[in-house]
């Protein structure tokens, strides 16, 4: 086992916080060694007293294959499993171990033996993460050629099509969204980097939109732009009527702090929601207003005890029970939404009032997006 260094002295801590207790001498602690095909074997980990004495294995070490009085063995066990064991010598005399001393130790060893197993899980999650880690970029190199490949047939295409502008258009958005995905093989190969987990981005943060170049202006606007044009390409793919908004207001155009791109994340969450969960003939757009952005859809209306549950991580509502997914959609855009200083919520009627644009919104289900648009900008 390749133990880690804080482990060791974890244990070491553990055995000296113990010492000189009720008599006893000496404490030795032996993890299990088996290698496949041969016979289990004991290896010494640490000791107290810490002395210059040589360390070696209980099969190593003959005196201790002779019963003694004031020596017991207290095994360092989970569940079933046998992953150790404690030696305590003692100076107390015809073996005359009192309660307290035993009661202790098996306290001891129980301690003991949830550090190796929490130490055992740390190596194996260690392996698995690694494992995945090669995997993630064997998929990364293999996907590039045929990415590449996708947008050189493109570009021929363009060719032949010639005068055709409508079909060229269609290709163009093509040749984005494979530039996109090229975006997201970019983050997944920076999985491999060692990283530093910002304390106020949520463990589900999605890639979208990845690696944003720092130096670009960036506004609402230029977010949404993307994924509006696919959402227009989903609503005509599906014959449903699409809407979207033909006013910017001035929040929306101006320049905009890094950390207020993830809109971009929480309206893409909505509107594949709303493809994914709405009847296909349900209408499904964008509305904005001066303090927001609201995602709508005329499908069938979410049940007014599912109003807040929808929120909950894992919750999944009556219209996504036979659809695949995993209830985390809602949940993070939210938690997105409130660390911006926003709020995403799912406005009941009474509630549509208070927002003054959307008084002649009468649709089903509509996502209002709280933002704090006067702290919006760079």
């Amino acid at each position: 086992m390749n133990l880690s260094k804080k482990f060791e002295e974890l244990i070491l801590k553990q055995l000296e916080s113990f010492g000189c207790s009720l008599g006893v001498t000496h404490l030795v602690m032996y993890l299990a060694s088996a290698k496949q095909g041969t016979k289990a074997t004991f290896e010494i980990l640490g000791q107290w007293p810490q002395i210059d004495r040589l360390l070696i294995s209980i099969e190593d070490d003959p005196s201790l294959k002779v019963s003694s009085p004031n020596r017991r063995w207290y095994p360092l066990q989970e569940n079933d499993i046998l992953l150790g064991v404690l030696r305590v010598e003692t100076d107390l005399k015809e073996g005359n171990w009192p309660v307290l001393l035993d009661t202790r130790l098996k306290a001891l060893s129980i301690s003991l033996a949830k550090c190796v197993a929490i130490e055992l899980e740390r190596q194996n999650k260690n392996e698995e993460i690694n494992f995945l880690k090669n995997q993630v970029n064997v998929v990364i190199h293999q996907l590039r050629n045929p990415l590449a490949a996708l947008r050189t047939y493109a570009k021929l295409l363009i060719k032949r099509l010639g005068s055709d502008d409508d079909s060229i258009e269609l290709v163009e958005r093509m040749m984005i969204e494979q530039k996109q995905i090229n975006q997201y093989m970019s983050s997944f190969e920076k999985l491999n980097s060692p990283i530093q987990l910002p304390l106020e981005i949520a463990e589900e943060r999605l890639l979208l939109p990845p690696n944003l170049d720092n130096k670009k202006v960036i506004t609402v606007q230029i977010l949404l732009r993307p994924i509006l044009e696919r959402g227009k390409a989903n609503a005509k793919l599906e014959n449903r009527d699409w809407t979207e908004p033909s006013l910017w207001p001035d929040w929306t155009l101006a320049p905009v702090n890094a950390k207020y791109v993830v809109i971009a994340e929480i309206v893409a969450n909505l509107l594949e929601n709303a493809f994914k969960y709405a009847k296909k003939d349900a209408e499904i757009g964008i509305a904005i207003t001066s303090k927001g952005l609201c995602i709508f859809d005329d499908g069938k209306k979410i049940s007014k005890n599912e109003n807040e549950k929808i929120f909950q991580k894992g919750f999944r509502g009556s219209a996504s029970k036979k659809k695949d997914g995993t209830g985390v959609g809602l949940f993070l855009a939210r938690k997105l939404a409130q660390q911006i200083g926003g709020d995403l919520k799912l406005l009941e009627k009474s509630s549509i009032n208070v927002v003054e644009e959307l008084k002649n919104l009468n649709k089903k289900n509509i996502f209002y997006l709280e933002l704090p648009t006067k702290e919006l900008h760079a």
